[in-house]
């Protein structure tokens, strides 16, 4: 080639020395060698690494468990029973006392209104509601909601069944409330409050028969004549507008209520008007009281944030080891 008029001759020498192809091999020993060699702490926790999985497993697996430990445990004496209370909701109940100062409150409201004081004061009872006229309907089961049993009294209204007076079947309906209750239960006492204003003139049972079966079943009837002496009377709606008022003689069978509380070891309480009421509800209270005994657990402590906490550690630390000194190359 020949060289042109300015140009230089630039030699290109190659330093890089060559290497025959057969030495850039890496030379591997053979696994007899290889298995000849000493064993290290590293090899060894290598081959821990799959127990130390597990054992974060069972630890994830004990937490999701959630143990508990109980700290104390003791018996705890309480008060409680099983009531019904059986209310009466013929037309009589509207009855209003003519010596009481407007507003004049008739004796289904005050009822109502000495019933919702007792229920707020029998926090540990089951109660029961049973409704009464011509014939009985169960209003409320026995239950510890009191607020809704509340609720349930203050909706009671007469004129939803035919009228009368049906004494002995409110009685049977009661018993088939306390009967239909556990035999853990039954243990706890029973008994059935009755109110009412008149006497029996309804109904296919007789109340003293009535009471003989809840004496039979132990269980005491404690009876509530409800409404004073002499005339009353009773709004009734005027045809023309307004309001007319009826004076009629009070009818209460005070006889045959207090022969239903002696067969069956309860009382009779008279109650003219709503602090008479009260007071008849505070005595049935303190009889109705009867020490229950029952095994209680306090301080539950919670244990899962122990191996939770150990699971969490370990799994970092194993995440580490398979990062730096365990890890391995591909």
């Amino acid at each position: 080639m020949r060289q042109k008029a300015g140009e230089k001759w630039t030699a290109a020498v190659d330093l890089q020395p060559t290497i025959p192809k057969s030495d850039r091999l890496l030379g591997l020993g053979q696994a007899a060698q290889i298995a000849a060699l000493p064993e290290t702490l590293r090899t060894r926790a290598a081959r821990a690494l799959p127990f130390l999985r597990l054992l974060i497993l069972a630890l994830a697996i004990v937490a999701l468990a959630r143990p508990q430990a109980v700290e104390r445990e003791g018996r705890v004496r309480s008060e409680g029973v099983d009531l019904v209370v059986a209310i009466d909701l013929s037309t009589s109940m509207l009855a209003e006392e003519r010596q009481a100062s407007p507003p004049r409150k008739n004796r289904l409201a005050i009822a109502k209104a000495v019933l919702a004081d007792f229920l707020r004061g029998r926090q540990g009872d089951r109660i029961g509601l049973v409704a009464f006229a011509a014939r009985p309907y169960p209003a409320a089961p026995l239950t510890l909601d009191h607020a809704w049993l509340q609720d349930t009294v203050a909706r009671l209204e007469t004129g939803r069944i035919e009228d009368g007076t049906a004494l002995g079947d409110a009685i049977l309906a009661a018993l088939n409330r306390l009967r239909a209750a556990p035999a853990q239960a039954r243990r706890r006492g029973q008994a059935i409050i009755l109110i009412t204003d008149g006497r029996n003139n309804a109904g296919a049972s007789e109340p003293r028969l009535a009471a003989a079966a809840a004496k039979a079943l132990r269980i005491r009837i404690h009876t509530i004549g409800i409404g004073a002496r002499g005339e009353v009377v009773i709004p009734m709606e005027n045809p023309l507008g307004g309001t007319l008022y009826r004076r009629v003689a009070a009818d209460l069978d005070e006889t045959t209520l207090r022969e239903i509380a002696a067969i069956t070891g309860g009382g009779y309480f008279r109650a003219d008007d709503r602090s008479v009421l009260a007071r008849v509800f505070q005595e049935i209270d303190r009889l109705e009281k009867r020490p229950i005994e029952e095994k209680v657990h306090f301080n539950y402590r919670e244990l899962f944030p122990a191996p939770l906490l150990g699971a969490l550690a370990l799994a970092l630390a194993e995440l580490a080891l398979r990062a730096t000194g365990l890890r391995r190359l591909p």
